[in-house]
């Protein structure tokens, strides 16, 4: 896999017509890459970062939330509930991944939940009727140049489908959670600071949960591309005419764990993805780092930066279903483990009429989850072959753990691959499998699905992948690599 040198981002300008929202998917205009650090909220770089906290401990609520996210997708799938409406069955918890923005001019620095299986950006806004408490101040319109709100002919308030409101000059929206949380505002368009990974996490070392009042100094220079660059290394990229919710009013258990609001990365028509859309030719990549690396931080990539390409790079179709566009479904056709095939049966993993089923790939779920059967037959072969003793009645979510002489050095536990359409062969070895629990237990970070829920491609199988989703040419490639210092800081 190709290793980019160390990029000395400067500030880049996209003017970002929220008409391009109408537009195919293509290549014709030019690209340009940015990227940005990932967070994980158990990092010492996290806002919410406890020292104190016992890995097994972390890894419970992550799995915990796991349970809960996909009964929440699930309830999306089969029309129970719907992402058009801006309605969720999932409780507000724990999230996974943080990015650090900045959101208008001069730009106010916040902390924004990175999900690849949200759509609309949103944020706390001025002035708030009914706000939660955040680190850092909340965002005020008014001391902003950029800031413009959409009325409700805008395209993006039309992608709002049936849960707009339209004011006297405004497009209104409102998310509404099953405990009782809501937010709710006007959709707006702003600038949108994304600053480099080197540059978030040189301000972080100082006093780690500590958020920076400053904001990024820019000199825009004239150049002969599209795009407008500054000389000031290391800034990161701002992106004009963003839409995003202005939120106004945010109940219930939001802020507890340190965010702002969140960045939509789904495939749907609000998301930043689509938003950008030609400018950074529809696509983005990852490369999360193992969280066995407390110190190792993961990062995001937009346009040509996302490519991956190399002799070990695999490519699969994203398949596009009309009434589910923000996640990225994949035809998954079996598991191997080792190199004897599992034989689960075809159609297993396929999203039915009724929404029931089908599988995507996740990176604000850790686990991953397979229908009931086919975690039978993997771990069936896992006990034939793994001669370490399991334990008894093992906590949920697990269905089985093993006990090992020292979890954090294994040896003798298989690989296993996931086969997927295109002769796309995605293999993890055991740190990607097992999650040691214990000092001398492991438990697989794969368990059931429940009932007829969709299964999920959870983010611990993705640790040290680069993964890129390209949205034009529907494809999802990935590749093995060191992700502590993947496309160097």
């Amino acid at each position: 896999m190709a290793t980019l040198m160390a990029l000395s981002l400067c500030v880049l300008l996209l003017s970002l017509p929220v008409c391009s929202l109408s537009r195919p998917l293509s290549h014709s205009s030019p690209s340009s890459s940015f990227k940005v650090a990932l967070i994980h909220r158990d990092s010492p770089y996290s806002p919410i970062h406890d020292p104190s906290a016992s890995p097994s401990d972390l890894f419970r609520l992550s799995a915990k939330f796991s349970i809960s996210r996909i009964r929440h997708l699930r309830s999306v799938l089969t029309g129970k509930s719907s992402l058009s409406k801006f309605e969720s069955e999932v409780k507000v918890g724990p999230f996974e991944y943080l990015m650090r923005i900045g959101i208008g001019t001069p730009a106010e620095l916040q902390w924004l939940i990175a999900d690849t299986g949200s759509d609309l950006t949103w944020t706390q806004c001025l002035p708030c009727f009914n706000c939660f408490e955040q680190k850092a101040p909340i965002f005020d319109p008014k001391s902003s140049s950029t800031y413009r709100s959409l009325n409700c002919s805008s395209t993006l308030c039309q992608a709002l489908t049936n849960d707009r409101e339209c004011g006297v000059s405004s497009c209104q929206y409102h998310y509404e959670y099953q405990d009782g949380s809501a937010t709710s505002g006007k959709l707006s368009t702003e600038s949108f600071t994304f600053e480099t990974p080197k540059s978030t996490l040189s301000s972080l070392k100082p006093s780690i949960s500590a958020i920076p009042s400053s904001s990024p100094s820019t000199s825009p220079i004239k150049s002969t591309a599209s795009a407008t660059f500054s000389n000031d290394q290391g800034t990161g990229a701002i992106i004009k005419d963003l839409g995003f919710g202005c939120s106004s009013s945010t109940t219930g258990t939001f802020g507890k764990n340190g965010e702002a609001g969140l960045v939509g990365l789904g495939g749907g028509p609000l998301s930043l993805i689509s938003q950008l859309g030609n400018s950074i030719s529809n696509k983005f990549s990852y490369c999360l780092a193992s969280r066995h690396d407390k110190n190792a931080t993961s990062v995001l990539n937009f346009g040509e930066n996302a490519n991956i390409s190399g002799l070990n790079v695999s490519s699969t179709p994203i398949m596009n279903f009309e009434n589910f566009p923000t996640f990225y479904f994949l035809n998954l056709s079996d598991i191997s483990v080792g190199e004897k095939r599992l034989g689960i049966p075809t159609g297993t993993f396929d999203l039915t009429p009724s929404g029931d089923g089908g599988f995507f790939i996740d990176s604000g779920t850790t686990m991953t989850l397979l229908p009931i059967d086919a975690v039978r037959l993997l771990l069936d072969e896992f006990n034939d072959i793994i001669d370490f003793p399991s334990i008894v009645n093992p906590p949920s979510p697990f269905e089985i753990c093993y006990i090992v002489p020292d979890s954090s050095n294994i040896t003798g536990l298989p690989d296993i691959t996931f086969h997927f359409s295109g002769d796309a062969d995605w293999k993890m070895g055991p740190s990607n499998i097992f999650y040691p629990l214990h000092e001398n237990v492991i438990c697989p970070v794969i368990v059931n699905s429940p009932a007829a829920g969709p299964s999920i491609f959870g983010n611990w199988q993705q640790q040290n992948t680069v993964v890129e989703y390209d949205l034009g040419e529907k494809r999802l490639s990935f590749a093995p690599a060191d992700c502590r210092s993947y496309r160097e800081l």
